[in-house]
């Protein structure tokens, strides 16, 4: 069997499976006993991404645990930052810190010009996955959208309210706009890149879209995914892969979404109010149950999985995931238990 044969690929297709494609955001982390034994031998969770050889074990130990539908490319969204010398690292307990962030109109202007080569690393580990899969098990490739990269950026750092981000747009709307063209130039970069090493299906990751109200959304959010979706589908090398577009609970409706020209919505655990009605025979739809119902009973994971396969199972191109990535307080078993049940349903 070939990738275009693959289950992904016929959901992605739009195609009605009689049981849907598997794999989970964050399917290769911290609830994993195999990960940690890697992770501990890294000071600096970059330096572990920065290893090709170790980022193909990880990215293959959830597919020898769960027998999943597709691999992902073991690495972080923090890559093209990183590239650009905002001095990236990551702290235990606390999460990304930048040494460089964004603070001026200055610091924009005076950034340096994004090379792809600088992540070579990220290339190789793709290579080495796609070399290592069967035929029939597809590899996403994946970045953060523009404006998640963009608010890292500003920020400097994980944030519950990213109050330094929000102040530095209201001040400097046209840097602000400058710095987006240049992070969504490099996404298109790395993405090209990732497609040329092996990946066969791209994910794009707007972790912070729910930081925006609904018109901010549009404007830092949805025109620089479609901008960097339109240069992919109009790029010889990357037009024929499809994009899975992630959004963290974003407000907006589902035309918006729809309208990025995305193949594939994968819906955060509390979108309800997607309209499948709308997208259907226009996206395929991923998703969308709450990983905090893998810390519930058998019980209740079995009836939320149900609910949700009710809901979308006869849908032209469904592909079971979470609503969000696995959390390291997640047991393993339970990970065992979801695959099992959803491919018995």
């Amino acid at each position: 069997m070939s990738y275009s044969n693959s289950l992904i690929q016929k959901a992605l297709d739009k195609k009605i499976l009689k049981t849907p494609p598997i794999w989970y955001m964050r399917q290769a982390g911290r609830y994993m006993p195999e990960y940690r034994a890697i992770r501990k031998k890294f000071k600096n969770f970059l330096d572990m991404c920065k290893n090709p050889e170790v980022c193909c074990e990880l990215a293959l130990q959830p597919l020898d645990a769960f027998k999943l539908d597709a691999a992902i490319l073991f690495s972080d969204i923090l890559t093209i930052p990183d590239a650009l010398n905002l001095g990236v690292s990551f702290i235990e307990n606390e999460g990304p810190v930048f040494k460089n962030p964004i603070s001026t109109a200055s610091d924009v202007d005076d950034l340096i010009s994004f090379d792809p080569n600088k992540l070579n690393y990220v290339y190789k580990a793709v290579s080495n996955i796609k070399n290592t899969l069967s035929d029939d098990i597809p590899l996403i490739g994946f970045c953060g959208s523009p404006w998640t990269l963009a608010a890292y950026s500003i920020e400097g750092r994980s944030s519950k309210d990213f109050n330094k981000t929000k102040n530095f747009i209201e001040e400097n709307n046209q840097a602000t706009h400058l710095f987006l063209t240049k992070i969504t130039d490099a996404c298109f970069l790395y993405l090209r890149k990732q497609v040329e090493a092996g990946a066969d299906v791209i994910q794009i990751f707007d972790s912070w879209a729910n930081l925006l109200d609904a018109n901010a959304f549009i404007d830092l959010s949805i025109n620089y995914t479609k901008s960097l979706i339109n240069a992919l589908k109009n790029d010889p090398i990357t037009k024929h892969i499809p994009i899975v577009l992630f959004s963290r609970d974003p407000k907006c409706d589902t035309k918006t979404l729809i309208d990025t020209s995305a193949d594939c919505i994968s819906l955060f655990w509390n979108m309800e109010n997607f309209d499948i009605s709308l997208a259907k025979n226009s996206v395929a739809i991923q998703g969308n149950l709450n990983p905090r119902v893998l810390l519930e009973s058998r019980d209740t994971i079995k009836k939320e999985t149900y609910s949700i396969l009710d809901k979308y199972n006869s849908y032209p191109g469904y592909i079971f995931n979470l609503g969000h990535g696995i959390t390291p307080d997640i047991d393993p078993n339970n990970i065992k238990f979801l695959t099992d049940i959803v491919r018995d349903y």
